[in-house]
């Protein structure tokens, strides 16, 4: 009605016709409530538990996360072995909390949660409804519970922000997919791309993409369609500076990522196989893999309504409607053939739930895509473990899809609120995965210093700040201070960098064969040029290939640290003088000298 007709009804006394307002409610079931509390409750003291163990337990930084923090002292584009984010995630981590062992993991743990909660998010798209959201909180706590979470999570690495990015671009996907607006295909496109900057693994969510594009219903389907490639050109813009990078320096991160699979020095087989798959369910928790599959060939018909317990949809007995914007533009409805037709169809019998009903593929397509999420990095990595074998977290982001299907059995998303739930089988599960995680991580404490190495998990962060405290003293020797560090180890050169950062020392690597195998040797070895004075540090007590290429070699100091019962730390400290060069030829080339100061190697 418009402003004059109003005015006339004024006029005459009468009552201007009511306009219905348009509706103001949430477009979406809310999450905000009880169970959020609930949930970060949990989240939160799951994480102020993993920060004690990593503070009361005594361990250091694992070898690659002492790699990490030394390239985050020299931010780049790239490494050999990794694209740059875990570098500038340490860099920020320690500008906000020093570069204790803490304030380098801190940032990178709180990724875990971070994950968790947008897990809630995530499921919410998928079934948008109430029971949808449970799902979604069931879901975030299982993962925060998960063996895999309460061991990784105590990491400052790469599977981290990757695990975080695959969860974000697999929410961006459905979204864009069940809506085709290029905001959502640019998001996509954003978290591919920094996914890709942390771990090159990200690639392998494009097979999920490219099923999605046509398994997911959507108002359109295919890639005749802007938003994907929108989504790829985002992505490789956000992943161009590590290509730039790898080009100036010849591609070392693409061959090292080659090396590690296809042409792995590791041997393959059923074996391995299996071991790799053991250590899935055991990254799942075994409780939680069982509880998804008993419950899914319990709950595998249909849901019975809460009131008649009469089987029925789960979308006809759910009274938690979609948004209708996620659907506007589909053409497909939830019809039954109606009572009153012609008399033509009168002996036909009322259809059933249509299968193109958006509904009906909202509650099919949601579990197809958690799939699609999951498996093809797993036929990935078993393929891997059959041909040169595979770590058990190669395939860690699968975990984010499996953690939704199982929550889905335990908290079913697309039923009444009221619907009964085995709420047995999610105490077990989350009970179980905390049982043994925390079996794993306090053994040594429960057992003592007689636990067998193999079944501490800690075992190869233990020793080390001992170890080198022990050393620390020949490094304020007045004869050696300032003296750059030389080791013939990655593992050395990375963890003597962290534990004597106070001395700020240089670190250098032996590398006679000018290799360039890993970070160290492209960067950092010993300059081919007679003359220099340094200290050496290795696990080798005759060290003679190395110190017989030196003028004056002298042994300072050696510590042994035993960390287990079969395993210990031990490192010399030898102070070198006058480097005579990589072999006799460069030293007779450099010096000028008619004959060599020292016999050539046996």
């Amino acid at each position: 009605m418009n402003q004059t007709t109003t005015a006339l009804a004024l006029t005459a006394g009468m009552q201007p016709p009511l306009v219905p307002k348009r509706p103001t409610g949430p477009r979406w079931p809310r999450i905000v409530g009880p169970r959020l509390w609930k949930l970060l409750a949990l989240i939160a003291v799951l994480f102020l538990y993993r920060l004690w163990v990593v503070r009361e337990s005594g361990i250091s930084l694992f070898f690659d996360e002492a790699q990490y923090w030394d390239w985050s002292k020299n931010l780049a584009w790239g490494y050999f072995s990794k694209p740059p984010l875990i570098a500038a995630l340490i860099w920020l981590s320690t500008a906000l909390f020093g570069s204790s062992v803490l304030g380098v993991k801190a940032v990178v743990m709180l990724l875990y949660p971070a994950t968790a909660l947008v897990m809630v998010g995530f499921a919410r798209a998928l079934w948008p409804t109430s029971s949808g959201v449970r799902t979604g909180m069931v879901a975030a706590a299982l993962f925060m519970s998960m063996p895999m979470t309460g061991l990784m999570g105590l990491f400052a690495s790469t599977d981290a922000p990757l695990i975080l990015c695959w969860t974000l671009a697999g929410w961006a996907l459905w979204r864009a997919q069940v809506t085709n607006r290029m905001s959502h295909w640019v998001w996509l496109g954003v978290a591919c791309g920094v996914g890709l900057m942390g771990k090159y693994t990200m690639a392998a969510f494009a097979l999920t993409a490219i099923w999605s594009l046509w398994g997911v219903h959507g108002p359109k389907r295919g890639i005749a369609r802007p938003g994907p490639w929108v989504a790829a050109v985002v992505a490789l813009l956000l992943l161009s500076p590590n290509l730039i990078w790898n080009a100036q320096n010849g591609f070392p991160t693409l061959e090292h990522t080659v090396e590690l699979t296809a042409q792995s020095n590791r041997s393959g087989g059923m074996v391995p196989m299996l071991v790799f798959l053991a250590g899935q369910v055991l990254m799942l928790g075994p409780i939680a893999v069982l509880a998804g599959i008993w419950l899914y060939q319990r709950q595998s018909g249909p849901v019975p309504s809460p009131a008649t317990n009469a089987p029925s949809s789960q979308w006809a007995s759910s009274s938690q409607m979609m948004p209708p914007s996620q659907w506007q533009n589909s053409t497909q409805i939830n019809v039954t053939q109606p009572a009153t037709q012609p008399s033509a169809q009168a002996d036909k019998p009322p259809r059933p739930l249509v299968r193109t009903s958006a509904y009906y593929l909202a509650s099919v397509s949601s579990y197809r895509f958690l799939w699609a999420m999951s498996m093809p990095l797993q036929l990935l990595a078993i393929a891997q473990a059959l041909n040169a074998d595979a770590h058990v977290n190669w395939a860690a982001p699968s975990m984010v899809g499996f953690c939704l299907l199982i929550a889905s059995r335990l908290s079913l998303p697309l039923v009444p609120l009221a619907t009964k739930r085995p709420a047995l089988w999610l105490v077990a599960v989350l009970v179980s995965n905390l049982l043994l995680t925390s079996i794993a991580l306090h053994l040594k404490d429960v057992v003592g210093p007689t636990l067998p190495s193999k079944l501490d998990v800690l075992v190869r962060m233990r020793g080390w700040q001992e170890a080198f405290e022990n050393l620390a003293p020949v490094l304020e020797d007045p004869v050696v201070t300032g003296l750059p560090v030389l080791t013939d180890s990655r593992l050395l050169i990375t963890e003597a960098a962290y534990h004597w950062r106070r001395y700020n020392i240089k670190t250098l690597a032996w590398n006679p064969s000018e290799l360039r195998q890993d970070h160290y040797q492209m960067t950092r070895s010993l300059p081919n040029k007679v003359g220099a004075d340094v200290l050496l540090l290795t696990s080798d007590p005759h060290p003679t290939g190395i110190t017989q290429r030196f003028a004056i070699p002298r042994h300072m100091k050696s510590v042994k640290v035993a960390v287990g019962p079969d395993r210990f730390i031990e490192m010399h400290l030898f102070f070198l003088r006058g480097f005579l060069g990589y072999t006799q030829q460069n030293y007779i080339e450099q010096s000028g000298a008619d004959k060599p100061a020292v016999e050539d190697a046996p």
